[in-house]
């Protein structure tokens, strides 16, 4: 019986300054984007994707292609909240009896369009964010952090 390690797949992630970067930026933004969905039970604010992708942007020091993989991987992470926001609507839907369970399935299928929605508004967000911080940093200039950008 053979047993595949986790330990090289993150090594290798970690080894990635781009994957870094992403994960610093997105991790960084996520209690506040969480915050937001806690706070108001209905609605995650994406002003925390913007500033993660703005830094993003600032410190990942690369071409146009290597800067909108760092913000999509931005604002994948940052919009972790969004995927509870869905569950608890699908939760919702498949609990509430009173409806048809076609009305149901309906409404489970919206929900999951609302879901790649969210994450892509999260993403272009990002971008967003990210242009803007590469522009900056090539405007002001960059602070060299050991180990990240090209």
């Amino acid at each position: 019986m053979t047993t595949v390690s986790r330990t090289p797949i993150l090594r290798t992630l970690l080894e990635d300054d781009a994957w870094r970067v992403a994960l610093v930026a997105g991790v960084a933004a996520l209690p506040f984007t969480t915050a937001s969905y806690v706070r108001t039970g209905t609605e995650i604010d994406f002003g925390p994707v913007f500033y993660a992708g703005l830094l993003a942007g600032y410190l990942y020091e690369s071409g146009s292609t290597d800067r909108s993989r760092v913000a999509t991987r931005v604002g994948c992470i940052s919009a972790l909240p969004v995927l509870w926001q869905c569950s608890d609507m699908v939760v919702f839907a498949l609990t509430e009896t009173t409806s048809p369970p076609w009305l149901r399935a309906v409404t489970v299928t919206f929900v999951a369009g609302f879901t790649v929605l969210g994450v892509g508004m999260a993403i272009v967000v990002a971008m967003i964010g990210a242009w803007i911080g590469d522009w900056l940093g090539g405007t002001v200039g960059r602070i060299r952090v050991p180990g990240v950008g090209h």
